[in-house]
């Protein structure tokens, strides 16, 4: 199993606590879970998913070597499995505009994908009115 965390900032109305924290520190907490983390980060796809490629082969370099350890030495110790932490921006595949409207990093993506941002205030609108 290799976990992947997918940090794009946002939940339903805010970034999520993982997503505040700066990268050295979350760097440290899953070191501290046993973990070590490969961070993909960036808002370009091209670059993303080429780096996520790398990424993924060097994870899984890392619990080959792993398990040939663990079958040829007999070694029991806790190993530091690998994981991935990706950083992208809220709609970074996206359109950038939708009805006349930014569209990416916008928590409003995340409620509905079919309707419209426009749509989405709108009701959003109507029920703070009533």
């Amino acid at each position: 199993m290799l976990p992947i965390l997918h940090l794009n900032g946002y939940k339903i109305s805010n970034p999520t606590v993982l997503a505040r924290i700066e990268h050295e520190e979350l760097e440290q907490f899953f070191r501290g879970c046993g973990w070590t983390p490969y961070f993909v980060e960036g808002d370009e796809p091209e670059k993303m998913h080429k780096l996520m490629a790398g990424t993924l082969d060097k994870a899984m370099e890392d619990i080959r070597r792993i398990q040939k350890n663990a079958r040829d030495n007999k070694d029991l110790t806790r190993p530091r499995w690998p994981m991935i932490v990706m950083r992208s921006p809220k709609g970074w595949t996206g359109p950038k505009i939708v009805d006349g409207l930014p569209s990416r990093e916008r928590f409003e993506r995340i409620k509905c994908q079919s309707l419209s941002i426009r749509s989405i205030r709108s009701m959003s609108n109507s029920s703070k009115a009533g």
